[in-house]
């Protein structure tokens, strides 16, 4: 089954975070009010990436094997396919960033060409950065330091034969403990944040529907999934949260009710799909859900290049300059996915990747976040 309420959903999380780097980009190269002037709610998008991230895992995942050889095949199987989906195309980007930096340093309002920051960003390991901030060479890239630890500790459980909403529960809850508690390591008071519990909720949310599924209990109606969603979005745009509010109870109970919502209202949207006016609408938001990881890596070049670019050119109103570059995020995107992304995730698989023992309790859409975005200043 397809969840075309989540792909459309990634692609509401890849623009929330591209549009916050779009008003950054207008605020240093139009308006001059600086790095720190811009629409910080737009990072909101990582939370619904994460959601969905944990809600893909928990059911696009089989069931635990009996042999402890064939639990290590599965586990092994699974990391592969996340690596071959997320290493190739965020290295791609990594090293164009650091060509273009290395070329123009100017480009980039802090750059360092450091080696143990490089090594630890390709290895996905939270390192101090040379300008003091917990962040890769690719700023965005911070996300998935997040992703590959739930996917290791996934693929733990899944090779333990353990629990895996109950071993990633506990895990966190020791990492955000261990952080309280005073830390020095900056890998542990990096994950031993809150926001890792929302991958958490989607592992729950996946949990949920597989038990109504399994023991066909009568589905959350629509309007329930309506109701979900209009609160998510009221709690994450509606309220004042600060920098100092538990990010995991404010944007992340938001992002599980949105992801929630969605996932609920799945007839309606359906009943769309096969409405001959919204065919065409709902394709090219699914397609551009496909292309969420592309557009949240690529956006970081293209916005602030677009942004620049007008400025150049004379174009000096916020407003269409920031459409312009909103349209151009898109076209990038969906190019880096037709042109590079699928191709090579595709040839990866296939050269790669072995058949399945077992196959997963539930087929559904790709599951590539994204995932993800930049902290508070990308």
């Amino acid at each position: 089954m397809t969840f075309t309420g989540l792909q459309m959903m990634r692609w509401l999380a890849a623009m929330l975070v591209a549009v916050m780097h779009i008003t950054q980009a207008l605020s240093v190269h139009l308006t001059g009010q600086g790095h720190n002037h811009y629409w910080g709610q737009g990072s909101a998008g990582v939370d619904i990436f994460f959601v969905i991230s944990g809600f893909v895992m928990g059911i696009t995942t089989p069931a635990a094997a009996a042999s402890g050889a064939e639990r290590a095949q599965q586990a092994w199987h699974f990391l592969k396919r996340r690596l071959i989906r997320v290493l190739p195309l965020y290295w791609m980007y990594t090293g164009l960033k650091v060509a273009l930096l290395a070329a123009v340093p100017t480009m980039a309002s802090h750059f360092s060409l450091d080696a143990a920051h490089l090594a630890a960003s390709l290895a996905f390991v939270p390192w101090l950065s040379p300008w003091g901030e917990v962040q890769p060479v690719l700023p965005v890239g911070w996300t998935l330091n997040f992703e590959m630890l739930f996917y290791a500790l996934f693929a733990l459980a899944m090779l333990l034969g353990a629990p895996r909403l109950g071993l990633c529960l506990a895990v966190f809850w020791l990492l955000m403990g261990w952080a309280q508690w005073g830390s020095a390591a900056t890998a542990v008071n990096f994950w031993g944040s809150s926001i890792t519990l929302e991958f958490v909720a989607g592992v729950g949310l996946a949990r949920l529907h597989t038990l109504q599924s399994h023991w066909r209990w009568r589905p959350i109606p629509p309007e329930a999934g309506l109701l979900a969603a209009c609160l998510g979005l009221v709690l994450m745009f509606g309220v004042p949260w600060s920098a100092d509010d538990d990010r995991f109870l404010s944007w992340g109970l938001a992002a599980t009710l949105l992801v929630a919502g969605a996932i609920w209202m799945e007839p309606w949207l359906q009943q769309l799909r096969a409405t001959k006016a919204f065919q065409t609408p709902i394709a090219a938001l699914v397609f551009l859900g496909d292309a969420s990881f592309s557009i949240y890596l690529s956006h970081t070049f293209v916005a602030p290049g677009v942004v620049r670019a007008a400025v150049q050119l004379g174009l000096a109103r916020p407003t269409a300059v920031g459409l312009l570059a909103a349209l151009c995020v898109l076209l990038a995107g969906g190019l880096s996915y037709a042109l590079l992304e699928r191709p090579m995730t595709r040839q990866l698989l296939r050269g790669l990747m072995r058949p399945r023992l077992l196959a997963p309790a539930q087929p559904t859409h790709q599951d590539h976040p994204d995932h993800r975005t930049a902290p508070h200043a990308p």
